[in-house]
């Protein structure tokens, strides 16, 4: 199931951007989160179909599956455990040490079952962006003390439409505070991680979008295509989303979406803004509903 997963710095501080009273630049903490997200969804049960790093907060478009890591194999398990938490030796990995946690974690059943179980949960897998970033960041600034907001919030998208649309909300991000014009100048997003690569492959314009980073793949698939969840070209999308931000620029809709698709785009995008537990159709949020014992509708909607 995919979610549209948002985690806020403590207080809304700007602690990845320009703090407002001492007007120390922490940008650079962006990239931060970018590459661990990049490097974390390789080996959980996740794929990041969209991200969106703020100056105090990110957003996050996952496709998660609890039951993949069931599939796995125990070397498999121990693999993916290892190199997403490599051993390391005065910061740098010790590739001598991997090899001798990997065959420990084979030898330790109790403790390759925790692995496995971690590898197939949203949760730890937002426990392990998060934290490292927390702890850096608090040693650059030598300081200790909580950097991000306890929760989280998740909100389950229930149909390719409501996926479609919580992407380009979190696409637009730097469009909605006002920051960017263009979907190119969206810096620190998921669309102009596309862009970029689109620049060296133009041919995935026509193609089926296909995840950022996908840790649902086996080791001999990786270098292959992988699985589209939502069928929709990188071309159409980019289309979208190009509709989108001049509607939001000029504040016109009736005007300069010039269809109605583009104009029931537009409100699917804005509709993800009240923070729902879930998003869908209203006969998909009935079974959604119904599978977890909720009495009415409005248990779906914010609290």
């Amino acid at each position: 199931m995919f979610y549209h997963l948002v985690s806020k710095c403590v207080q809304g501080a700007w602690l990845c951007g320009i703090h407002p009273h001492t007007r120390i630049d922490y940008s650079h903490r962006k990239q931060w989160i970018i590459d661990r997200i990049g490097h974390l969804a390789q080996y959980f049960a996740v794929e990041v179909a969209a991200y969106a790093i703020m100056a105090n907060h990110f957003h996050l478009v996952v496709y998660f599956d609890p039951n993949a890591c069931q599939g796995w194999s125990d070397k498999e398990v121990a693999r993916r455990w290892v190199d997403a938490f490599p051993p390391k030796h005065e910061g740098v990995v010790d590739e001598s040490l991997q090899t001798w946690q990997f065959e420990c974690l084979l030898d330790d059943e109790q403790a390759l079952a925790a692995a496995r179980r971690k590898l197939g949960s949203l949760s730890c897998f937002v426990q392990h962006l998060k934290q490292p970033i927390a702890w850096r960041a608090n040693r650059e600034a030598g300081c200790d003390g909580d950097y991000w907001a306890n929760r989280f919030y998740s909100g389950a998208l229930l149909t390719e439409e409501a996926v479609l649309a919580a992407m380009a909300y979190v696409d637009l991000n730097p469009v909605r505070a006002q920051i960017a014009q263009t979907i190119e100048a969206c810096d620190n997003t998921s669309v102009q991680e596309r862009l970029k690569r689109l620049e060296s492959t133009p041919e995935r314009l026509s193609q089926i979008m296909e995840p950022i980073v996908s840790g649902l793949t086996q080791p001999d698939q990786q270098q292959g295509p992988m699985q589209a969840r939502v069928c929709i070209t990188l071309e159409d999308y980019l289309t979208h989303l190009r509709a989108i931000v001049v509607s939001q620029n000029t504040q016109a809709h009736s005007q300069t979406t010039g269809s109605t698709k583009a104009q029931l785009w537009i409100s699917m995008v804005a509709a993800i803004r009240r923070k729902q537990r879930a998003y869908g159709t209203r006969q998909a949020l009935a079974h959604w509903i119904e599978k977890r014992g909720m009495r009415s509708l409005e248990q779906a909607l914010p609290e």
